[in-house]
């Protein structure tokens, strides 16, 4: 069923996929959460433009 979710989350715009995220987010518990947080702050940190926006 992942696979599915996957293929279906693709083929969403960037709005759509934002809105589905902060839905998804809304019915979250506060562990799904702070996994949610920390998976971001690790994406961020391997973002090339992390440096620069970093003081």
């Amino acid at each position: 069923e992942m696979q599915h979710v996957d293929q279906w989350f693709r083929y969403l715009t960037e709005a759509e996929k934002t809105a589905t995220m902060y839905t998804l987010l809304q019915h979250s518990t506060q562990v799904q959460a702070r996994f949610f947080i920390n998976l971001l702050q690790q994406m961020v940190k391997r973002d090339p433009l992390y440096s620069l926006l970093t003081p």
